[in-house]
């Protein structure tokens, strides 16, 4: 195993990855937000203006304001819950996967994972649920 970096696009990699974690961090506490302005302000910060969210349960959607109004249907239709990531991201050229829960106080949790890709800006251009 080599632990060291030999190249400056390998330490670009790495600090991307970063940035990366950082966007799933941020779109997935968006999930926890109640409040459209306080969704609408996280999913500035990681997902592009165009980017689309498909799951089996809902129509492909697209945008920040389109996103905002799903992660608020949600609440209708889930109640309260808790997004949590269950463990870091897999990334390989700008596209991956992460596992996630929705923890119910009521009820027993959901496990899903989400299909990802970015765009060189890092912001999330299309995320695909399954659950």
């Amino acid at each position: 195993m080599n632990f060291f970096i030999d190249t400056m696009d390998e330490l670009y990699s790495m600090e991307n990855i970063n940035t990366i974690e950082k966007s799933i961090l941020i779109y997935v506490s968006a999930w926890n937000e109640w409040e459209p302005d306080a969704i609408r302000e996280k999913i500035d910060q990681c997902w592009a203006p165009r980017g689309t969210y498909a799951d089996k349960r809902n129509e492909t959607v697209s945008g920040t304001d389109a996103l905002t109004d799903l992660i608020l249907r949600s609440h209708e239709s889930m109640g309260q819950r808790t997004m949590e990531i269950s463990g870091p991201p897999e990334i390989h050229f700008k596209k991956g996967r992460f596992y996630w829960l929705a923890i119910r106080p009521d009820d027993y949790p959901i496990l899903g994972m989400d299909y990802f890709e970015f765009d060189d800006k890092n912001l999330i251009t299309r995320i695909v649920g399954f659950f």
